[in-house]
Formats: structure tokens, sequence, C-alpha cells
């Protein structure tokens, strides 16, 4: 049986979206692992709903390669793929090191207070032992790097290419210790405001780098969760 994490319903949020948005919320924090078999009977329960929005949340997240709809075998919740989880690093690094390089340019005050506010959330996440809302708030930290530069549909493109490379950041967050990340965001905070645009760079790159051996060692602590 699957246990799901679930919020209300936003303002005027018909049945299908809240369907589909809590089933993206769920995979995407990793509430559902890679490989989960998923019922449209179970979820309509689970959700209070019918079979019909479940049915069309599935094909929508299906169509966005986070489930896999197996004629005669079920629906499941996609794997990681590593060929894609590269290529979606490989342009995050190059789009996000040119984000920093225009931040330590020129970057908005209510943004940067911003970043420094979601750090702190961070910290608390981190006292609290919570990898989900560590990662949570590290995701939104980046995207308030590309808003505070005007370039919030690079952003939205880059999570849209990205859902495996943003499953795994998130799993990787329960197999190393979650504050490690902290300081390289401190770092690109300073680098900003001392306008060190190499500085900026640098820290970036091997916060975004690193990932490439962890990804490794999460291939072999959880050897079902990739294809």
């Amino acid at each position: 049986m699957i246990e799901l994490q679930t919020q209300a319903a936003e303002p005027r949020e018909n049945v299908r979206s809240y369907v589909y948005r809590t089933l993206y919320n769920n995979i995407m924090s990793v509430q559902l692992a890679p490989g989960t078999a998923m019922s449209e009977k179970e979820v309509a329960s689970i959700l209070e709903t019918s079979r019909t929005p479940v049915r069309e949340a599935f094909i929508h997240l299906a169509q966005e390669r986070l489930l896999d709809i197996l004629p005669q075998r079920g629906t499941f919740v996609a794997k990681l793929d590593m060929h894609v989880m590269e290529e979606s690093r490989f342009m995050r690094v190059v789009l996000e090191e040119a984000v920093v390089r225009e931040a330590c340019k020129s970057f908005p005050e209510p943004y940067l207070q911003q970043l420094k506010q979601l750090i702190q959330e961070q910290h608390k996440a981190v006292d609290a032992g919570d990898p989900r809302g560590f990662y949570a708030a590290d995701n939104s930290f980046h995207s308030t790097l590309f808003t505070g530069c005007d370039k919030q549909y690079v952003w939205q493109t880059l999570m849209q290419a990205s859902r495996d490379y943003f499953r795994a950041r998130t799993l990787n967050a329960f197999a190393e210790p979650i504050e490690i990340p902290l300081h390289i965001h401190e770092g690109i905070v300073a680098a900003i405001e001392a306008h060190d645009e190499a500085k900026g760079v640098a820290l970036l790159h091997e916060h975004l780098t690193k990932f490439d051996t962890d990804v490794q060692q999460l291939k072999k602590t959880y050897p079902d969760y990739f294809l």
C-alpha cells in the first residue's frame, strides 16, 4: 500500500489539478520511490475522489516521464535514467553558471534577502533532521537566483527537463549529511554581495559537479531505483 503526503486544495483548484499536483509532489519528493506500483483505485481511495481524475493524472505524469504505464503489467513510478540525468546536469551547469555571473554583476536587494532567508530555512531543516524540507529550500534557493536575474522561464524549462536529476538530488538527501551544501550557498551569497564573479562560479561548479560522484553511490545504495 502506498502512502501519500497530502495538502489542502488550493483556492479554485479543481479535482483533476489537485490529484495531479499531489501525485507530482509525492513523486518529486521521492515519497513515491522509483519503481513503486501505482493503482488508480488505491489513489482514488486515499484522495477520496473518483478514478477519472486519477486516470487523467496518470496519463499526464506518463507524458512527463514520471510514470510508466505498461500494458498487462500495471503503472509504476518511473525509474531514474542515468543518461537523462547526465544531460540534465550538463544543462544546469551551463545555464546556472551564466546566471551566477549575471547575479554577481547586479542582483536586486529583495531577492538577495530571499536567498538569505532560504539559507536560514535550510539551517532549521538541518536542526530538525528534515532532508525533504532542506532540499525544498535548496531548490527555492536556485529558483530565486534565476528569478532575481529575470530568468524565470529558463528555470521552468530547466525544471521540466531535469525531473530525474531533481528526484535523485532529493534521494541523495537521505544518503549524505544534509548540511553539506549550506556553506556553498552562503559563499554564493557572499560572492554576489562582493560582485566576485569568479568565486561565485567556482562555488556553484563545486556544488553541482559533486553530484556526479554522489549519483554513482546512489546507484549502489538504491539499485532498484535506476534503469
